[in-house]
């Protein structure tokens, strides 16, 4: 295993940070796999998560067994990590500026194309190799204008040019779940299977320039100029459950079933692990809802993740103590409920669920981590 630690442009005077990978395998030999975690800061399952895969992969190298370029990175966010006010982490927005941590990330297809030579436009489409090197070398031109701009270089330097990319998150409370371009559909179909989840929310761009969706969006971007051109990142963000959901019987399993997966992929030898039986459900991201609080209250869920709900369902109740009004949550257009909130107290227009239902329709969507 060899650590890296990329050095972050310093804030604050006094202050720097770091961003440290771990890195298995031989660069260019087999597939490169990038995973990371950590990318919210206050999500942590996902940290635990790699610190056994961590632990799995060195064993595996010690045998002679990494057959794939492996890149961990437990904590993507270091800027993140060190905000915490009265004990608590808070992670998913940068403070500095107030965006999400998991979005603008930089436009790849735009910037490699500029480095793509003009004349290839009317003749057989680049190389894979020749794409993946252009995007490298359009990051590595980039001004770094603030230490989380520089992050998100780092980060996208160390998996932009991988085959496969997944990125670990979770929700504040929610089953396993996770995000994907419907590209990748029956791929994506495998990888659930192994990490025994049950319900896959598919999207090409749900907008905001999220992290997987710039490792895997510019393939499709490009081959508007390059007919031919097939996608060739499959970048997938992974919903560990909940934010509490941080233990090590979790964490081992998970780990255990992402390294399965490693190893039916041949990034790992040995004999291959089978793929599990499993049903999967494959909802379009435009058929999803977030259920809004109508007021401030007293939150008094009355059905859970993992359930099916009818459309205009009640969900949930809003009970105000002081007039004692009790006012009823309902589903728009129902589905299933894979993500809720954990706080009992809400205000007014605050999240109270995601629901994920089979048929689009209009204002569904705006849901990814």
């Amino acid at each position: 295993m060899k650590i890296n630690n990329h050095k972050l442009p310093e804030h604050a005077l006094g202050g720097q940070r770091q961003l440290t990978s771990f890195h298995f395998g031989q660069p260019g030999v087999g597939e490169k796999i990038y995973l990371q975690a950590g990318l919210h800061a206050d999500e942590r399952p996902g940290m635990l998560v790699l610190h056994y895969l961590k632990r799995l992969l060195s064993q595996a190298e010690r045998r002679g067994e990494i057959q794939s370029e492996i890149i961990i990175v437990p904590i993507a966010n270091p800027v993140g990590m060190a905000q915490v006010l009265l004990h608590s982490g808070i992670g998913r927005f940068d403070l500095v500026s107030g965006r999400n941590f998991n979005r603008d990330f930089p436009d790849l297809a735009q910037a490699a194309q500029q480095r793509l030579e003009p004349s290839t436009l009317s003749e057989a489409p680049p190389t894979r190799q020749k794409i993946r090197r252009a995007m490298v070398e359009a990051l590595q031109a980039l001004p770094a204008r603030s230490e989380v701009d520089a992050l998100r270089q780092h980060l996208l330097m160390l998996a932009c040019d991988a085959d496969l990319v997944l990125d670990l998150h979770c929700d504040d409370n929610a089953i396993l779940h996770l995000y994907a371009d419907p590209a990748w559909q029956s791929a994506v179909e495998i990888l659930a299977r192994f990490l025994h989840i049950d319900t896959v929310l598919l999207s090409q761009d749900s907008g905001g320039g999220s992290f997987d969706e710039a490792c895997g969006l510019p393939w499709h971007r490009l081959a508007a100029h390059y007919p031919q051109l097939t996608p060739a990142c499959m970048a997938v963000t992974v919903e560990l459950r909940g934010q509490q959901d941080v233990n090590h019987a979790l964490a081992s399993a998970d780990a255990e079933a992402i390294y399965q997966y490693l190893q039916y992929r041949r990034a790992i030898s040995g004999p291959p692990a089978q793929i599990p039986t499993r049903e999967v459900m494959m909802l379009p991201f435009a058929a999803g809802e977030i259920v809004n609080a109508p007021a401030s209250g007293l939150l008094v869920p009355l059905r859970q993740p993992g359930d099916w709900v009818a459309k205009d369902e009640a969900v949930a109740e809003i009970i105000d103590p002081i007039t004692d009004t009790v006012q009823a949550v309902r589903a728009k257009a129902g589905g299933i409920i894979y993500a809720s909130r954990r706080a009992p107290f809400v205000t007014l227009g605050a999240e109270i669920m995601k629901i994920a239902g089979k048929t689009p329709y209009a204002g569904g969507g705006g849901l990814a981590s």
